[in-house]
């Protein structure tokens, strides 16, 4: 996504961690939808700790911990669309993205029915914060969703 108000050095730090948000975002699908994640007792070997820290991966890994003990597999991938950038500093970036949850579903692994209570809003706006951490690595720190809008 180019805003024309950003520099070229934000421009390439909404990149990268524009880039990191996709990576960790398909790390989590692949986890939801296989029922597996590495728990490593060492957070820094998880597959989201490049991408994600604090109480967003602290809240990501609760969901696929609940996922799994629920017995509970997603089906399908979200579309996350990045909207606009609504900050940029030298150590923080957020962004405003719609998330379009349409084409996917969350069953039940021994049933394959859906546990997706019906009218649920699948079109909303979720704001996101990432962090410039000192291994100068851009983490996503906060994530909030807003079900009751729509994008």
């Amino acid at each position: 996504m180019t805003q024309a108000s950003l520099s070229p050095t934000d421009q390439q730090a909404v990149d990268q961690a524009w880039s990191a948000y996709q990576q960790l975002n398909a790390i989590y699908l692949k986890a939801a939808q296989s029922g597996t994640y590495e728990w490593n007792t060492d957070k820094t070997k998880r597959p989201l700790y490049p991408y994600a820290a604090g109480t967003y991966m602290s809240a990501l890994e609760r969901d696929l911990d609940i996922m799994r003990e629920q017995g509970f597999l997603r089906k399908g991938s979200p579309r996350v669309t990045l909207r606009r950038v609504v900050s940029v500093s030298p150590t923080s970036i957020v962004v405003e993205v719609c998330v379009d949850d349409s084409g996917t579903d969350t069953v039940s692994r021994k049933t394959g029915k859906s546990v997706v209570k019906s009218g649920q809003n699948q079109r909303y706006p979720v704001t996101m914060r990432a962090g410039l951490y000192p291994d100068a690595k851009w983490r996503w720190v906060e994530s909030r969703a807003d079900r009751a809008a729509s994008c």
